[in-house]
C-alpha cells in the first residue's frame, strides 16, 4: 500500500513538473545559421543576423535582421528588439567579419560566441573581402546562406587547399605563444555564387596580411599535417607540327601528402626544415605525348614550385613576426626554459628556413 503511494505522489510531481517546461515551437523562432559583422566608423559595427524562413511550398528563404552598435552585447540586444520572434543562436554555422573589421581586431566577436553554451566551437568564423553584411544577404542553393556558406567551406577543407580552421582554433591559436591564427577570406561573385580567395593571416587578432589564391596550395602544406588539394605546373614550351610554340602545363593532384618540421634548437641562428612528401597523381597534361621521362620532369618541376614558394612564404611570416605554421610552440617544446619574448624579439627574426619536397607521381594517366 505504501509502495502505491509513493508511486501515485511521484507520478503526481512529474506532471507538475512537465507543466513547469516551457514549449518554444520552431515556426515560431528564428534560428539563426549565419552572422555577419562590419565596421561602420566612430567605433561601432554593423551586425547582421541570418535566418531561414520555411514557406509554405517547403522552399528556404533567407531572412535578415541588422543593427548598429559599439558592442557585440550591444547588438545582439537591438537585434532582439527588432525580431518579431525569438532569436536563437544554437545553429549557428558561420559567422563572417568584413575585411576593414578584421584589420581593426576581431577578438570580442569571436569571445562572445565561445562564451555562448548555445553556440558550437566547430563553427566556421571567416574573413570577406568588401562588407559582411552584403555578402550575408545573397541568394545561395536551396538550402539557405547559413548551410551553403558552411558547406562551401567544409568542402574545400576537406578536397581542397583550405586549411582546417573553425572558431576553437582561432581562439586557440590567438591566446597560445608561439603560433598566429589564420581565417578564410570569402568573396562574393554575384548575387547567387561565393568563391574562397584567400587566407587572412592575423597578429594577435588583427588581419595583416592576406594568402592569395594561388598560393593556398603551400600555404596549406606548410600548417597541415595532412593535405589534399591540386597544383598547375609550367612545363616551358613545345613546338607544334607547326613550328608554334605552346606553353605546356601538368595538373597534379595530391592523393596524400603530409609535412614534418625539423628544428635545429641550438644553432646559431635556429635552422628550421619543412620536409613535405606528396603523393600525386597527373589529371591533365597538355602537351603532346607524356613520356616516363616528362613525368620525372613533372616531379622535378613541382619540388621546385614547392620549395621556392614555401620558403619565400616563411620569410614573408618572419618580416611581419607572424608564426601561422607554430615554429614557435616547436621551440618551445624543445627548449629548456624557453623565454619567448627572447625568441620573439631577437631569435625568430634570424631564423634560417628550408624546404624540403619529396614529390612521387603515382599515376599519370596513358604513358607513352
Amino acid at each position: 500500500m505504501k509502495r502505491t503511494c509513493l508511486l501515485t505522489a511521484i507520478l503526481i510531481c512529474f506532471l507538475f513538473l512537465t507543466g513547469c517546461v516551457e514549449k518554444e515551437i520552431l515556426d515560431d523562432l528564428y534560428i539563426e545559421t549565419g552572422k555577419a559583422y562590419d565596421y561602420v566608423g566612430e567605433d561601432k559595427i554593423r551586425g547582421t543576423a541570418l535566418f531561414p524562413i520555411y514557406l509554405a511550398d517547403k522552399s528556404i528563404q533567407n531572412g535578415t535582421l541588422s543593427a548598429e552598435a559599439s558592442s557585440t552585447r550591444e547588438v545582439l540586444e537591438k537585434l532582439e528588439r527588432r525580431s518579431q520572434q525569438p532569436l536563437v543562436r544554437g545553429s549557428l554555422d558561420v559567422v563572417l567579419v568584413g575585411e576593414e573589421l578584421a584589420k581593426k581586431g576581431i577578438i570580442d566577436i569571436g569571445d562572445s560566441l565561445q562564451r555562448d553554451a548555445s553556440v558550437g566551437a566547430r563553427l566556421y568564423l571567416t574573413v570577406t573581402e568588401g562588407e559582411a553584411g552584403e555578402l550575408i544577404k545573397g541568394n545561395y542553393g536551396l538550402r539557405g546562406n547559413g548551410t551553403y556558406l558552411s558547406n562551401l567551406i567544409q568542402h574545400n577543407i576537406t578536397r581542397r587547399e583550405l586549411p582546417e580552421t573553425n572558431l576553437h582554433m582561432f581562439i586557440y591559436d590567438y591566446f597560445q605563444d608561439g603560433q598566429t591564427p589564420y581565417l578564410p577570406i570569402l568573396k562574393q561573385l554575384s548575387n547567387e555564387s561565393v568563391a574562397i580567395s584567400g587566407i587572412a593571416l592575423f597578429d594577435k587578432d588583427k588581419m595583416v596580411k592576406k594568402v592569395p589564391a594561388k598560393d593556398m596550395f603551400f600555404f596549406k602544406l606548410l600548417v597541415d599535417k595532412y593535405a589534399e588539394g591540386s597544383h598547375v605546373i609550367k612545363m616551358g614550351k613545345e613546338k607544334s607540327r607547326g613550328h608554334v610554340e605552346n606553353s605546356i602545363e601538368a595538373s597534379v593532384t595530391s592523393l596524400k601528402s603530409k609535412n614534418k618540421i625539423i628544428v635545429k634548437h641550438n644553432a646559431d641562428p635556429v635552422e628550421v626544415t619543412v620536409r613535405v612528401k606528396i603523393r600525386g597523381i597527373i589529371r591533365e597534361y597538355t602537351g603532346k605525348k607524356l613520356t616516363p621521362d616528362k613525368v620525372v620532369e613533372v616531379e622535378k618541376q613541382m619540388k621546385k614550385d614547392i620549395e621556392e614558394n614555401g620558403t619565400r612564404m616563411l620569410k614573408e611570416f618572419q618580416e611581419l613576426g607572424i608564426d601561422p605554421v607554430g615554429i614557435g610552440q616547436i621551440q618551445k617544446h624543445g627548449v629548456r626554459g624557453f623565454d619567448f619574448k627572447e625568441w620573439e624579439d631577437s631569435i625568430y627574426p634570424r631564423v634560417k628556413f628550408n624546404v624540403d619536397a619529396r614529390i612521387q607521381i603515382l599515376e599519370a594517366g596513358t604513358v607513352e
